[in-house]
């Protein structure tokens, strides 16, 4: 019965996955930008916009998703953040209109706990996922080195059904372990 028990929680854990945020939902109009609020998070100088806007552009090219792509309005440093915190897995990045660097830095309660090693270069063919595997941050801070515009997609996130479900698992083998019985140590 523990071995059923341990087998269905790790299956039902594994079952799970990252939340992936793909701005397909979004009108997609470039000069609108992206709601505080959306998909649970706060977006500072990030707008959304449709493939088919730029033909032959990064943001063509690196629309990973269905229709729209995120991208960096103004071209300047851009801010997602959600209170309570999150875990950032990755996103596809990739530039708009010229090779440029992106840079990374993950913030929790005002104080700087990531920054990436090294800047990330993209180009305007090719989307180039970026995953940083950033745990417990506030604020996610992107920069770029051209002053110019970067899109993003496939924005991916810890679902938090995923987190239930994982910890539902190891409260199960721990349950498990806890009512296995002592084996009897023989008499000397």
């Amino acid at each position: 019965m523990k071995n059923l028990v341990f087998s269905l929680l790790m299956l039902a854990s594994a079952g799970a996955s990252a939340g992936v945020i793909g701005f397909d939902d979004l009108p997609g109009i470039e000069t609108e930008p992206i709601a505080n609020g959306y998909a649970g998070f706060d977006w500072s100088g990030l707008g959304a916009i449709r493939a088919d806007a730029y033909p032959g552009s990064g943001y063509a090219a690196g629309t990973v998703s269905f229709a729209n792509t995120a991208f960096n309005l103004g071209g300047g440093t851009a801010a997602i953040s959600r209170a309570g915190g999150f875990d950032f897995v990755g996103a596809f990045f990739t530039s708009a209109w010229l090779e440029q660097e992106l840079a990374f830095e993950g913030w929790r309660d005002g104080v700087l706990v990531y920054a990436s090693p090294a800047s990330y270069v993209i180009d305007t063919a090719t989307p180039l996922w970026i995953g940083l595997g950033w745990s417990g941050i506030d604020t996610l801070l992107i920069y770029n080195s051209s002053g110019t515009q970067w899109a993003m997609d496939e924005f991916t996130v810890p679902e938090p059904a995923s987190l239930s479900l994982l910890g539902a698992a190891l409260a199960g083998m721990a349950l498990v372990r806890r009512r296995r019985p002592l084996a009897s140590v023989p008499a000397a």
